[in-house]
């Protein structure tokens, strides 16, 4: 937020919000790359692939 638009935040405080936003995004991004990875190494279950088979 800009001091223009809110209340005026001294510069040092400004940097301290900057800190904890990159730090709650690198949290967000590393959840969603575990949460990914996990989801890449299941397995197919053989019911899927059969289904799927049968669409060819």
């Amino acid at each position: 937020m800009s001091s223009k638009t809110g209340s005026p935040r001294s510069e040092a405080s400004g940097k301290n919000a900057d800190k904890k936003s990159s730090a709650k995004g690198q949290d967000v991004n590393g959840a969603l790359r575990r949460a990914y990875e996990s989801t890449v190494d299941e397995t197919i279950p053989q019911n899927l692939l059969d289904l799927l088979s049968k669409l060819d």
